[in-house]
């Protein structure tokens, strides 16, 4: 058992130093990458972090507390995969190399806390403790949301003998923090004429988990959810976040499903939608779109979402500044400070765009531009009447 064990971690190795290798020290990730623009020191850029997988892998160089604190200072936006020239594999590569390397006993402090938490009862029971701080000044400094709780169990599905056509699955952010949005998809989507599962116990896709090097306590949950998805007849996968279709897509073996993100499912099968343009109130109001960096630069989906946003005519002011909001999931609880730095830009191009409204997709960024800008923050289904 502890050969076989050894032998794969010497395959995964092999891999992490085979994709570390097609990287030619251009440089071109480095104008891209989010966190090195907030720092400027080579180590935080991908260039710098594949320069230190290199050699750790072939014992150049040991691994310490500053060059594993490195290894974390990484959003995986997948910015610089988007602009690669060569094809390095950048996000495979440090997910594969924090689960090698770090496991769960060297993940931070603070980021194995919440993660150990993050799927029991006591984060729910936390809510109304979460609710009096979101109205002190450690609001904006913590990033704490207004928790805008439903009760869920009145949607969740509970006879699974008929067929559906839409298994929704709606994240742990909406699940946790705004579940009137998942009550908001639901009714959209059913009004639309789909049947549509909501099975209860469905939070999260792992990869908070899979990301920071937690493989084990990640495997534990992908066998739980496709366990539940076992119990259901359906035809489609629907997900309101860009981060859980890559992770159904990469690590999932979900045969005969069809996997969509929210907008994407929209605008391939309900593209007729109408949007409410009663949102812009005011006669000179500018509404934008916030693309979410896993939509737009691992998934694609770019003219999805605009394909809506297009129908407010000239009071729809496109952004194409690709800017990250600096949110990343629990990067932004671990590295506060670069998080804000990623932000404030954020923030100035939108202010400098005109931006009344912002509209995004992804329930992270719906968190981070909604808890920490002055503007007015939607999630896209809120655009439907």
């Amino acid at each position: 058992m502890e050969e076989r064990r050894s032998d794969n971690l010497k395959n995964k190795s092999l891999d992490i130093d085979k994709i570390a290798q097609i990287c030619s020290d251009c440089g071109n990730c480095l104008y891209s990458c989010p966190v090195y623009n907030s720092e400027l020191i080579e180590p935080n850029s991908p260039r710098g972090k594949i320069n230190l997988i290199k050699a750790i892998l072939d014992n150049r160089l040991k691994p310490n507390k500053i060059n594993k604190g490195f290894m974390f200072q990484c959003l995986l936006c997948g910015s610089c995969e988007h602009i690669c020239t060569n094809g390095v594999e950048y996000l495979d590569m440090m997910i594969n190399y924090r689960n090698l390397i770090f496991k769960e006993k060297n993940i931070p402090f603070k980021k194995k806390t919440i993660l150990y938490f993050y799927q029991t009862l006591i984060l729910k029971k936390l809510g109304w403790f979460l609710k009096i701080l979101s109205k002190t000044s450690l609001k904006k400094k913590l990033t704490i949301p207004e928790i805008d709780n439903i009760n869920l169990n009145k949607l969740y599905t509970s006879d699974y003998s008929k067929d559906f056509d839409i298994l929704l699955f709606p994240g742990c952010v909406l699940t946790y923090f705004y579940s009137s949005q998942i009550e908001k998809i639901k009714r959209f989507l059913e009004n639309k004429g789909f049947k549509v599962a909501l099975p209860k116990g469905l939070k999260c896709c792992g990869f908070p988990y899979i990301s920071q090097g937690w493989g084990k306590r990640f495997e534990r949950l992908k066998t739980k959810n496709i366990n539940i998805f076992s119990d259901i007849k359906f035809k489609y996968l629907v997900v309101p976040c860009g981060t859980g279709v890559i992770t159904f897509n990469k690590y999932y073996d979900l045969k005969e499903v069809e996997i969509y993100e929210f907008t994407e499912f929209i605008y391939k099968f309900i593209r007729n939608s109408k949007v409410n343009i009663n949102i812009l109130k005011e006669v000179d109001k500018k509404i934008t779109y916030h693309d979410p960096c896993h939509n737009l630069k691992s998934l694609g989906i770019y003219k999805e979402p605009r394909e809506f946003m297009k129908q407010f005519g000239v009071k729809f002011v496109d952004d194409k500044s690709e800017l990250c909001c600096g949110f990343g999931g629990i990067f932004s609880v671990g590295f506060q400070n670069t998080s804000k730095k990623i932000l404030d830009k954020r923030e100035k191009y939108l202010k400098e765009n005109g931006a009344d409204i912002v509209v995004t997709s992804c329930p992270g960024c719906y968190m981070q531009l909604k808890e920490n800008l002055s503007c007015d923050v939607k999630f896209f289904v809120e655009l439907f009447d």
